[in-house]
């Protein structure tokens, strides 16, 4: 067959077929290799760090309302913030709760209004969420600020115990395990030099020996109370750890 010939219609469709065919793996192999960078951006680039509150009056006023006044109904579990502070374990629950949230989301809410963009306020405005026991709404705002590159102690823990709260309802055995897993992983996250970190390995603690890994929740217990200041919580956490059924 010449050069002049044309090329037989078989032929011509395989070619054709090959060419578009190599220009969707092209196609593929560059979509591969920007989620790869994407992928790789995200775990290389430096989280945004933030604590605390910003300096506002407002909050102020809603720190003033809250601060150890607002039982947090976690069961075993504990949580401090920079609005709520903490809450003594033997505190006691009053019908004014709902109205003290009420009244600190509106001063938060104005406050975020002059505030705009700091993800700090709405961390504040998660704990509230988990104080009414919205734990799938908490969730929500917890990772609406932990999945935009920002990384907040508080978010994370209070995250960890919305996910753990939801475990406690969970009728599927393996669902409420692999809640408390991951509830885990975040409490394992918070910045050891944070004011939340005391918390966090606290509720370590209980999520450990709830899962079964009894060893390991005793190794932590201990180095829990070798630094722990309030002897008040450490008895607390050892009769959660010699309650029957744990």
């Amino acid at each position: 067959m010449s050069h002049s010939d044309p090329v037989p219609a078989p032929v011509a469709e395989i070619e054709r077929r090959l060419h578009w065919r190599a220009i969707g793996i092209a196609g593929f192999l560059a979509i591969i290799l920007a989620l790869a960078v994407m992928a790789a951006v995200s775990v290389l680039a430096p989280r945004r760090m933030v604590a605390g509150l910003p300096d506002d009056a407002d909050l102020t006023a809603a720190t003033a309302i809250l601060h150890a006044r607002l039982p947090m109904r976690l069961g075993a579990l504990r949580f401090r913030s920079a609005l709520t502070a903490e809450t003594p374990p033997a505190a006691v629950f009053g019908a004014e709760q709902p109205a003290l949230i009420a009244q600190a989301e509106f001063l938060v809410e104005r406050a975020r209004s002059r505030h705009r963009g700091d993800p700090r306020l709405d961390v504040a405005l998660a704990h509230l969420e988990l104080a009414r026991q919205r734990y799938a709404a908490a969730e929500r705002a917890y990772r609406a600020v932990t999945d935009r590159g920002v990384d907040s102690p508080e978010a994370r823990l209070g995250l960890g115990l919305a996910l753990a709260r939801q475990a406690d309802a969970e009728s599927d055995a393996l669902r409420a395990r692999a809640l408390r897993l991951e509830a885990l992983a975040q409490l394992v996250a918070v910045d050891p030099r944070d004011p939340a970190q005391r918390a966090a390995l606290y509720d370590r603690v209980v999520l450990l020996a709830r899962i079964g890994r009894r060893a390991e929740a005793l190794r932590l217990a201990r180095d829990y109370a070798a630094s722990d200041t309030s002897r008040e919580w450490t008895e607390r956490l050892r009769r959660e750890l010699t309650a029957p059924g744990e």
